[in-house]
């Protein structure tokens, strides 16, 4: 990191973007001739790629490279093939990365604001290789919330593991979800209680994060217009009280927050997943990192992925085998009832956390396609009726 993040619920939308305007207006003028967080292309070069991929390996030499355009949206992508000299080649570096670039003043300025920047780069860059789970290799991570470059370099999953990006329009197995929660499991028992997530000030709470959110995107007046637009989506039981559902989900919130903490993926929707070509399951897009309650990740991954019925029909034996998982990679053996309530009391988020994508206005970028999102709202919402969060949140 080349400057330590702040909590960003204190900046405001006007403020954030004249301060950071002013960042990136400067360093246009300034045009340095070196640059520690390339972002386009044209800022990559041979030695830079030499000097992040060949640690430990003095005589690997990155003799050659292409980069090609992948995608645009919160972040600006890119894939990158290397070729090395002998000694990289013996070492087997790296050959197909994946880059990950807050490129536009858009980006930056959406990272900026909603604390955002940090949080990929920190996690592949500090905790990814500590970790023995079926995610993406990190290579490189560095972000300056000055500026709101940052850059995230990746192992290209497309190509190394055949990977399959799932999506909430297929069914989910009860063994893909197993795969997932236990792969989950690996990650939150490693972590569990652990200092070391103290002294990352990037990690937020789920509160904090909500909190940011809700200041950017104004969640409950979003989903209220959400509910108008596809009250269809919904069960018929929920828009009557619906007014009470935000305020739980801030209480349902404040609860991640207490207790054993660990680290949390923080997005792991199902759109988020992805299977390899031997048939493991895995998470990316680790943008949103934070650190809270494990039921956090269980309850959002399992609401969001699994269609009703299936969801209806596993759950309970889903917390069972999840609580088991969990305790086998060095977390706590917890009593099923109270694993239980608190999977019951994080299944609010979700809801609200893709009714805004519904909702949204006209000035919000639109984030996934109707049709995913309209999907993970009937699973979402129809889990909190079902689990009675209500209830489960205020006792």
């Amino acid at each position: 990191m080349t400057e330590k993040s702040t909590d960003g619920s204190e900046v405001g939308v006007v403020p954030g973007m004249l301060k950071l305007g002013g960042q990136v207006l400067a360093e246009k003028v300034r045009r340095p001739k070196t640059v520690e967080i390339p972002m386009k292309k044209s800022e990559v070069d041979a030695r830079w790629l030499t000097a992040v991929l060949a640690v430990g390996h003095p005589e690997a030499q990155v003799e050659s490279f292409e980069i090609a355009d992948a995608s645009t949206g919160t972040t600006s992508r890119w894939r990158a093939t290397v070729r090395y000299n002998e000694a990289g080649r013996q070492a087997k570096l790296p050959e197909h990365l994946f880059a990950k670039t807050t490129l536009t003043f858009t980006q930056r300025l959406t990272q900026y604001l909603a604390h955002a920047l940090p949080g990929e780069p920190g996690f592949f860059q500090h905790l990814r290789p500590q970790l023995n789970i079926e995610a993406p290799h990190g290579y490189f991570g560095a972000a300056d919330t000055r500026t709101g470059r940052s850059l995230t370099l990746l192992e290209d999953i497309s190509v190394t593991k055949k990977a399959r990006f799932c999506t909430p329009m297929e069914t989910v197995t009860r063994e893909q979800m197993q795969d997932l929660l236990a792969n989950m499991a690996l990650w939150h028992g490693h972590y569990w209680e652990s200092p070391e997530l103290k002294t990352y000030d990037w990690l937020k709470t789920p509160g904090a994060h909500f909190r940011n959110f809700d200041r950017l995107l104004g969640m409950k007046k979003r989903a209220i217009v959400g509910l108008q637009r596809a009250p269809e989506i919904v069960p018929d039981t929920l828009p009557p009280v619906h007014d009470k559902l935000y305020a739980a989900c801030e209480q349902s919130l404040l609860i991640a927050e207490r207790g054993s903490q660990t680290l949390l993926h923080g997005d792991p929707h199902i759109g988020n997943a992805y299977e390899t070509d031997d048939g493991k399951m895995g998470f990316t897009d680790w943008q949103l990192v934070l650190g809270g309650s494990w039921a956090f990740d269980v309850a959002y991954t399992v609401t969001s992925g699994l269609e009703v019925e299936d969801r209806r029909a596993w759950e309970r034996e889903l917390i069972e085998f999840y609580v088991d998982r969990l305790h086998a990679a060095g977390g706590p053996a917890l009593p099923f009832e109270a694993a239980w309530l608190a999977y019951r009391q994080q299944c609010l988020y979700p809801y609200f956390a893709w009714m805004i994508t519904i909702g949204r206005s006209a000035i919000m970028p639109k984030f996934q396609p109707d049709d995913v999102c309209r999907a993970i709202v009937h699973r979402t919402s129809t889990a909190i009726m079902d689990l009675d969060a209500l209830q489960a949140v205020n006792g």
